[in-house]
């Protein structure tokens, strides 16, 4: 069980990275929004890095929790005979968060921006929750040789975060809509070279 002043010191850095970035938040600044002494800052994280680490790790639980509910809960509810109804309902639900008031862009794009070297913890840690969102992709993949899955899954997880950055960058809040199509065509070319 997460502790409550860790809970809510992750909420409140979470909150102003999103807001002003990974690098313009101080940790001094988070501290102090969040109302916590030092001593109970540095009791749970002991740098600034590892407080990231541990946002992204908790945004990472959270989002993909919400992902995979609201996934399954649209294909039931909007395409419950379709053999693709998952992978559809992977846009819809990116739609819904890129309407939401809680979409600042996501998190894991942002901060291997901000942390760019490769090797750079953070950077792989992002890198790393890209290559799941991948494995998840592949799963929902019907019907698609197996030798074509991985490739397949990479192409749409590029479809996912074109779609990611545009909306955030662009304003293009549709820019899900616009995946899910290129998605599905994409997606019946393998079918129809099978």
């Amino acid at each position: 069980m997460v502790a409550p002043r860790r809970e809510h010191l992750l909420k409140t850095a979470l909150s102003l990275f999103n807001q002003y970035g990974f690098h313009a938040t101080g940790i001094d600044k988070v501290q102090a929004v969040s109302g916590v002494s030092k001593t109970t800052m540095y009791k749970y994280f002991k740098s600034k890095d590892e407080l990231i680490q541990a946002v992204l790790e908790m945004r990472h639980d959270d989002f993909g929790q919400w992902f995979e509910t609201r996934v399954g809960a649209i294909a039931k509810e909007k395409y419950p005979e379709h053999q693709h109804a998952k992978l559809l309902a992977v846009f819809d639900s990116l739609s819904e968060w890129f309407h939401s008031d809680t979409f600042f862009g996501c998190n894991f794009i942002n901060a291997s921006s901000e942390y760019s070297d490769i090797n750079h913890p953070i950077h792989r840690y992002s890198s790393e929750h890209k290559i799941q969102l991948s494995q998840f992709i592949k799963k929902l993949l019907i019907e698609i040789p197996e030798a074509d899955k991985q490739e397949l899954s990479l192409e749409i997880l590029v479809l996912i975060e074109g779609a990611i950055v545009c909306a955030h960058t662009t304003g293009l809040k549709d820019s899900a809509e616009r995946a899910k199509g290129m998605m599905v065509r994409l997606l019946n070319s393998y079918l129809q070279s099978v």
